[in-house]
This record gives C-alpha cells, structure tokens and sequence, in this order.
C-alpha cells in the first residue's frame, strides 16, 4: 500500500491503517488536526520507516499499529504517541506516550483521548462493528438508527476503499469529508467508490474464489495465495464469510511472497484459542513477527513453517 501524505502542514502527522478503522481513526484526528500529514501503513515496519523520514513533524501520532521494537526505536527521541486496542508487550515503554485499550475499535481509542466521543459516535460505532468488537456503543447507535442503516453504512464504507487498495489519495479526501461527522453514504466520493465495488459483483466473485480453493484442515478455513493473487480487494474478510457459513471455527489465509508467507487468523466463534498470543508465541520461535486481538492476528513466517503453524493451531483447538 502506498501512503499519501498532506504537505500543507508538517507539526503533527498521523500515521495509521487504511482499513474502516484507520479511515474512522483518520477523520476524528483530522476533526482536531484539520492540517495534519496523514500516512496510511500496513504494518510496524512501514510506519518505522515513516516516522524515520520525517525530520519536520513536531508530534507524530501511531493509531492502529501494534508496536513492535522496531517501531519504539524510530519512536525514540520524538514527541510520538502510540494509540491502539492490541496487545502490547510494551505497554509502559518510555520511547512513547501510549494510550492503549482492548475490547473497542482504535477509532474508539483515539477519539476518547481527544475529547471527541460525542462528535462521530456513528462512525466510531461502524469502526467497533467491522472490527468484530461489540460495544455499548454499537447497540446504543442500533437502537437509535437500527441496525439495518448501521449495517448498510459499514458495508459502505468499507466496500468503498477496496475499490483501489492502493488508492491513499481518496482515503485521505474520503476522512476530511467524514471528519465533518458525515455518513458514508452521504458523502459522493465514498458513495461512487462503492457503487463501483458493487457492480462489478466483486464481493460474490471473491466468495466463489473461496469457495472453490478454500481447503478445510479440521476445523481450519485455509486458503492459500501467491504472487500477485488477490481476492479483488477482499482478502480475509471473504475467506471469514465463507468458512463461517461451513461452520468452521477458524479461517487462515496464508500468502506467498518470495521467501515468506504472511498470515492472517481469524476466530470465527467465541472462546477458543487467543489467536493474538499464539501468533506471537509463535513468531518468537519460528517466524519474522506476529501478534494481535484474541480473534484478528497475523503473522509472517518462512515458507518452511506455515505447515507447522497451521499443525500447532489445530492441536491447540483441538480439532
């Protein structure tokens, strides 16, 4: 993913995912930092190498990117704050200011430390949503807009930025018109992203991809990738549909790249194995780096252990 970055202003950068969460994270931080640079990452490392090249911002804020020693070391020095709903093996790491809460959104994270709660608790509540957590906040927001319109807006939302994965540009425009507290599909740009999404079937075109290479390892929903495969925009979200409606309480997908698989968990049942603890615990023995929420994790491994990972995942479910 490329990352897009507003010049305008050069005191406070944001650096964050370009997923629903970071998109919702984007438009409250823009709400108060309306001139901020904005980088959109898809890992520790990229946010690392962001934060190493900008020699001008006076504060840098990290939202959604679990901290990693990597991270922490570009950190070092800076008036920099980590705000995040993972795990952390650092939470009281000095090289940062962190502001750290599970069981909600990173959007939610951020927008209770700025103050901003009362402003988007529409969009926060659609952030808690895509991201599996379910909230006061989210049956508050059910209750008073119904559960349908809520659905409906989060599948806008997050339709609209697979359309072009790559796209920085637009996720950055898309948040500035969100951080005016609008809905998704209240806002043009957002709303044609999604259209595209939606007549070129790409959501029911993923699922048959699924369907027809998803393999079933106990009560695992594997699907493997290489190279430039894609899911059209996709990804887990479409392997998670399918393996859940078989019933499985797992979903891994694995993709090949050079000499590495990068991996994604997901659990699709309540309970079960912390599939963040596992990541890590693994990726300390065997892998590059892993970790994440108890049910959303990722992982990256040489090619040589994804096997293994896959075996000690079954074991540890017992299935």
């Amino acid at each position: 993913m490329s990352m897009f970055i507003n010049k305008d202003a050069r005191e406070t950068h944001l650096i964050t995912r370009g997923n629903v969460d970071g998109l919702v994270s984007a438009a409250v931080f823009l709400s108060r930092y309306p001139l901020c640079r904005v980088s959109f990452v898809t890992s520790p490392s990229a946010a690392s190498a962001v934060i190493s090249k900008d020699r001008h911002s006076r504060e840098v804020y990290v939202v959604d990117i679990c901290p990693d020693e990597g991270l922490l070391q570009a950190c070092d020095g800076r008036q920099a704050t980590i705000v995040d709903h993972h795990p952390c093996r650092f939470p009281d790491d000095p090289r940062a200011g962190m502001v750290l809460e599970e069981g909600r959104s990173a959007a939610s994270v951020l927008a209770s430390f700025l103050g901003a709660s009362d402003e988007f608790p529409h969009l926060v509540a659609i952030a808690d949503s895509v991201e599996y957590m379910s909230t006061p906040l989210m049956e508050e927001m059910d209750a008073e807009h119904g559960p349908r319109r809520m659905a409906r807006e989060a599948k806008v939302l997050d339709f609209s930025w697979r359309a072009n994965i790559k796209d920085d540009v637009f996720r950055y425009r898309a948040a500035l018109k969100l951080s005016q507290a609008q809905w998704p599909s209240e806002v043009p740009l957002i709303w044609r992203r999604f259209l595209t999404v939606q007549n070129e079937r790409r959501w029911p075109r993923a699922l048959g991809m699924v369907r027809d290479r998803m393999r079933v390892y106990g009560e695992i929903g594997v699907l493997e990738l290489k190279g430039r495969d894609s899911l059209l925009g996709f990804g887990t979200r479409a392997l998670v549909h399918v393996a859940g409606r078989e019933g499985l309480s797992y979903a891994a997908l694995m993709h090949r790249r050079d000499s590495h698989t990068s991996v994604s968990l997901r659990g699709l049942k309540e309970g079960g194995v912390d599939l963040g603890a596992f990541a890590e615990r693994f990726t300390l023995c065997h892998g590059v780096s892993g970790g994440g929420h108890p049910r959303s994790a990722g992982a990256r491994v040489p090619l040589d252990r994804e096997r293994r990972l896959l075996m000690e995942l079954r074991e540890l479910s017992g299935a």
